[in-house]
């Protein structure tokens, strides 16, 4: 068995993080999260056998798999700040 990373984002299941950039993620608290759209992307950490193979795994495998995760990371994004201001 290995450890591998499956990431969660709007129902679709990921081998590595998407789409975001480093610069983007939210690493403090902050007070007017109301104010900013903030995508969440959820890792979780899995046991797989050893000769897992992502591309050949169905989508209700992976899923099943997330609800077994020894682990989950939820993974916040700034998107734009009222809708005016790109970050």
């Amino acid at each position: 068995m290995k450890t591998i990373h499956l990431f969660r984002f709007n129902d679709t299941i990921f081998h590595k993080i998407p789409f975001f950039k480093e610069e983007h993620r939210l690493k403090t608290d902050v007070i007017e999260i109301d104010l900013m759209n903030i995508e969440i992307v959820t890792e979780y950490i899995v046991k797989a056998h050893d000769d897992f193979n992502f591309e050949n795994t169905s989508r209700n495998d992976l899923l099943s798999m997330c609800k077994e995760a020894q682990k989950t990371i939820e993974h916040y994004f700034v998107i734009s700040l009222d809708h005016y201001d790109s970050i």
